[in-house]
């Protein structure tokens, strides 16, 4: 008769889905954190949990439509950049969605994510302040939106301080989490091909920071005595590695608490309005950053 047997009544609307891609969740140190924070603020605030593969929306439309029916879903946070065809089938499913770190173009929807050319603005001059006028940027900005707004907020702020970024000291091949052998061989290419490095490395991720790191020192290259090293995540990686990783914090716990709240909202009041809202970004200094002199 077709009948489905509701797993939780679909009027009180407690539950929430928390939707990433695929190549996101291989990034496995920021997506953990992420995850964490989301299933201990949702849990919190008494909302029950269902997540979900964004690629279930392109392989099995009909069947990831229907779980979030019988968990009696009312709204949906998506983490990471999803591929637009995708998200639009994502927003088939008529629920509000709210976005972490993501960036739409095609479609309306409400998102939080850190400030990205701050977080440039921040390192470049903090930088400054140390006395580097060489700075180079490690990282593809087609990785993601965030990597993108990293490196183009990069270029502006340098453009601005009247620092010139010298050809080779834009490693801009390099994807962190998708395959670390590759990456490292691409470093390794890097430092073949360059016969000088930059003073520093403005790196998209504290992954990719890391990684980095590990080449370098294989190389003979001394981190932060040869070269200084910067990220951006402010995670565990980064703050356990040797030397600490001085990086730009991201504020996980506010993004998923300020699109907790403002996804909550949006079910008890029936209304939905799209917004990019920017997040703050703090400078946490560690050990990878040398001090050179004042600017």
């Amino acid at each position: 008769m077709g009948y489905r047997r509701q797993l939780k009544p679909a009027a009180t609307k407690q539950s929430l889905c928390l939707v990433s891609a695929e190549r996101h969740r291989r990034d496995s140190y920021s997506y953990t954190e992420f995850n964490r924070i989301f299933m201990s603020y949702a849990a919190a605030h008494e909302f029950s949990v269902v997540t979900a593969e964004a690629e279930q929306f392109r392989d099995d439309p009909e069947g990831a439509q229907r779980r979030i029916e019988e968990a009696g879903v009312g709204g949906i946070l998506t983490l990471g950049d999803i591929d637009e065809t995708l998200f639009s089938r994502l927003r088939r499913c008529g629920l509000p969605i709210v976005s972490v770190g993501a960036r739409y173009y095609r479609e309306p929807v409400c998102t939080f994510t850190e400030d990205n050319e701050m977080a440039a603005h921040q390192v470049v001059h903090a930088l400054m302040e140390r006395g580097f006028t060489r700075i180079g940027f490690a990282g593809s900005p087609l990785f993601s939106a965030a990597f993108s707004e990293r490196y183009f907020g990069f270029r502006q702020s340098c453009y601005r301080a009247g620092l010139a970024v010298q050809e080779g000291d834009e490693w801009l091949d390099l994807l962190p989490g998708i395959d670390s052998e590759e990456t490292e061989n691409s470093i390794l290419r890097h430092l073949e091909q360059n016969k000088s490095l930059p003073e520093v490395f403005f790196c998209g991720n504290d992954l990719l920071a890391v990684t980095l790191a590990k080449v370098l020192r294989r190389a003979g290259v001394r981190v932060p005595e040869d070269i200084s090293l910067i990220g951006v995540d402010f995670n565990q990686l980064g703050q356990l590695a040797e030397p600490r990783l001085t990086t730009v914090d991201i504020g996980c716990s506010r993004q998923v608490e300020a699109a907790v709240e403002q996804l909550a909202s949006f079910i008890e009041t029936g209304t939905y309005k799209p917004a990019r809202i920017l997040m703050p970004t703090t400078l946490r200094w560690g050990d990878s950053v040398a001090y050179k002199k004042a600017y």
